[in-house]
């Protein structure tokens, strides 16, 4: 069952990547600055859905150019609180938890041709920090005692996924990615999807 679950993210994030391979150019006039030594940071939302059920988050990048095939970047995202509440025939669950992302990868574009269109694989390395609290309400006993619960964790995560940025001039782009997160150990140890979009800035030796 893990083998097939992989199998069907793996095969979404290969259609993303020929996809992308295949968009149109949107504009040839102004080729992108692509050079090493340039800086990104990159302000982006989203959403994710996996590590427990769908998740809203935002969060910040920073990448820096090396060759013009590779981008090295660190990335922090933020996954708010959500209260969940769910029930058994016998028990009440009250659940909270937020999670946190910190991790540094690379991103391999890939260059067809010459355009403000620009195709990206992504791999990176990390720490999941989550942080939950919850209670348990045994069902018809007035008696019985609340049990409640307070669990945090720093968990290593591998993610991997493909994106396509768009550039707007030689200083402003709109980035939008699909990644596959599988944390390594902890209390999410399940693959989750994180989908991305937002907008960046590039500065350095233009």
């Amino acid at each position: 069952m893990l083998l097939r679950r992989v199998r069907e993210h793996l095969g979404a994030c290969c259609f993303g990547i020929v996809l992308l391979t295949t968009v149109p150019e949107l504009a040839v006039a102004q080729t992108p600055d692509l050079r090493p030594g340039n800086f990104e940071l990159g302000l982006y939302g989203g959403a994710s859905y996996g590590a427990d059920n769908f998740r809203p988050m935002g969060g910040v990048n920073l990448s820096y150019s090396l060759p013009k095939l590779l981008l090295p970047y660190a990335e922090f995202s933020y996954f708010p609180a959500l209260i969940r509440n769910y029930s058994t025939p016998q028990v009440k669950y009250l659940i909270s938890s937020r999670i946190e992302d910190f991790h540094a990868g690379v991103h391999v574009r890939i260059l067809p041709h010459e355009s403000r269109v620009v195709p990206y694989g992504v791999v990176g390395f990390g720490v999941l920090a989550s942080h939950t609290t919850g209670t348990d309400t045994v069902i018809g006993c007035s008696a019985c005692a609340v049990a409640t619960y307070d669990q945090s964790g720093t968990d290593p995560a591998v993610n991997f996924g493909a994106g396509l940025r768009v550039y707007h001039t030689s200083y402003l782009g709109y980035r939008v990615e699909y990644k596959l997160y599988r944390p390594l150990s902890g209390q999410f140890t399940n693959f989750f999807s994180k989908v991305e979009g937002g907008i960046f800035f590039q500065f350095g030796s233009h």
